[in-house]
């Protein structure tokens, strides 16, 4: 069976439908900045988000509270674990006295609960919760948290980030 024809008969499964781009072009183009995060052993490890009463887990309670930096949002699938991780949302923490790693990841559990809140944000916590993971580069440079977070987005294109950093629209040009 076709598993598009599986899809467009099921209705539940269409709800689940997460577009991702993989644009070569735009990850070279990025690369410049990205590759300043390629060392594996500055990145934390798979932290779950939430716990078994669907809370916010003691490892993300536990995170930094002293400075700031990059955080991504993974969805593990249960198939095959230890692969089957989709990155959904890259988002930055800046190291203020108000703000930091910590404060910053554990703000998104209420924030998925509001009504006024963020649709993607709402609609990745309402599908996929339970299959919540992070990963996190700490920094307290914030121009360089910026930065990165920028590029990131620029070049992988998560699903769930609804706005392109620093994107710019031309300005509009006559056809006639």
């Amino acid at each position: 069976m076709d598993i598009n024809a599986f899809v467009e008969k099921n209705d539940e499964t269409k709800k689940y439908n997460c577009l991702y781009y993989l644009h070569p072009d735009l990850w070279l183009k990025n690369a410049e900045v990205t590759s300043k995060l390629h060392d594996h052993g500055n990145w934390s490890g798979y932290i779950k988000y939430l716990n078994d009463d669907n809370e916010v887990s003691d490892e993300i309670k536990n995170l930094p509270g002293d400075c700031g930096g990059i955080y991504l949002f993974f969805i593990q699938g249960a198939s095959l674990p230890f692969c089957e991780r989709y990155l959904a949302y890259v988002g930055r923490a800046q190291y203020t006295e108000t703000e930091s790693l910590r404060s910053r990841v554990k703000s998104y559990l209420p924030e998925s609960k509001k009504i006024t809140g963020r649709t993607r944000i709402v609609r990745l916590f309402k599908y996929w919760k339970e299959h919540l993971y992070i990963r996190y580069y700490q920094s307290q440079d914030n121009e360089f948290i910026k930065q990165c977070e920028s590029a990131l987005i620029h070049a992988i294109l998560p699903p769930f980030n609804t706005d392109l950093t620093e994107y710019k629209i031309k300005e509009p040009i006559k056809a006639f």
